[in-house]
């Protein structure tokens, strides 16, 4: 997937500030009504194996 900026570099999906996943989820990250990115979490994150 191409430009997908990537700031985790814990992710395995993260490679130089992008992400690689063939797809990513975007949820909220809590109960309340999002207002900014603040509110929202990436549910593709998967740790690197160490």
């Amino acid at each position: 997937m191409a430009g997908i900026k990537c700031g985790v570099e814990e992710c395995y999906y993260w490679d130089n500030m992008a992400c690689t996943a063939d797809s990513i989820e975007v949820r909220s990250s809590g109960d309340r009504k999002v207002v900014n990115s603040d509110g929202t979490a990436c549910h593709t994150f998967r740790p690197k194996k160490k």
